[in-house]
């Protein structure tokens, strides 16, 4: 792993431009829980996005890795109770067809990568939309101190919306069988490495 070299060509990626991005229950949850974000945080619609899966650069390897962002809970004891995704299944309203149901999984770790919190569901019971959703998940409240990670492997199942610029250097690749970190970034076109951020955030009160 650590001798792979992350690469990705502009043709790879599934622009969005001119894409609406479906709000889900995201935008309901309760108003006192607190959403940190380690995108440049503006809406959705108006960051440079692109999807990705980590199928594309780790094939049947991708099952391990996932895509992880770091956050800091913002006070002791902080009670984390539900992870944002904004992805996508590849549902087309033009062919009307739902992709065949794969699982997802999502982890949480704490700053030393040990294992909080792991669940796993069918990409099709959150992600069907025709067009990329950013889509609210609830977790057992789950109590984080200091830096911690989510983690979520789409498995090639799915997509992940990542934004292309403003990157804050948060955002990860996880290895899980190495159990290691790599930052998240591509080589474009013209030779040059970009960072990127995961589109994930981390609520709770």
């Amino acid at each position: 792993m650590k001798k792979m070299i992350l690469l990705i060509s502009a043709i790879c990626f599934l622009t969005l431009m001119g894409m609406a991005v479906a709000q889900s229950n995201a935008t309901s949850a309760n108003q006192s829980m607190t959403v940190l974000k380690q995108d440049s945080g503006t809406n959705l619609t108006k960051m440079n996005l692109s999807l990705y899966s980590a199928a594309t650069d780790f094939g049947i390897d991708a099952f391990g890795v996932g895509e992880a962002v770091k956050f800091t809970a913002p006070r002791p004891d902080w009670n984390l109770k539900q992870i944002r995704i904004a992805g996508w299944n590849g549902f087309n309203r033009t062919e009307k067809k739902v992709p065949s149901p794969n699982n997802f999984l999502i982890e949480v770790r704490d700053e030393k990568l040990n294992l909080l919190y792991r669940m796993a569901d069918t990409q099709n019971a959150y992600f069907t939309f025709s067009a990329p959703v950013l889509r609210a998940i609830d977790i057992p409240a789950l109590k984080v101190n200091g830096d911690f990670y989510v983690v979520f492997y789409d498995r090639g199942a799915m997509v992940l919306e990542m934004e292309n610029e403003n990157a804050t250097g948060n955002s990860y690749f996880y290895d899980s069988l190495n159990n290691e970190l790599l930052p998240a970034q591509f080589m474009n076109e013209m030779n040059m490495s970009t960072k990127v951020n995961w589109i994930i955030r981390a609520v709770g009160e």
